[in-house]
């Protein structure tokens, strides 16, 4: 019967905030899952900002930094960007 995909997030995500940083090979070796359900996963919850890779290694956002993201994300008036971890100032538009 095959994994779900919420399920497999649920393992990823739990094994990241019980152990910090870990590298997705490590991850693959953790859970016996396929590397592509490992990367599918990490794929996901990087997206629904949840977790962020930082040289090869993945680990959980805290909560203010969860919602700092999704504020920049989807806030119309907020005046930054997160570019590759780095706060920027928004290009004005013109």
């Amino acid at each position: 019967m095959p994994v779900k995909d919420e399920d497999i997030d649920w393992i990823v995500y739990h094994i990241l905030s019980n152990g910090g940083a870990k590298t997705e090979e490590s991850i693959v070796r953790e859970t016996g899952l396929s590397a592509g359900n490992i990367s599918a996963s990490l794929i996901r919850l990087k997206m629904n900002l949840l977790i962020d890779c930082q040289d090869g290694n993945y680990d959980v956002i805290s909560i203010p930094e969860m919602l700092f993201r999704c504020q920049v994300r989807y806030g119309q008036d907020i005046p930054v960007v997160i570019e590759d971890g780095v706060i920027k100032m928004k290009k004005p538009e013109l």
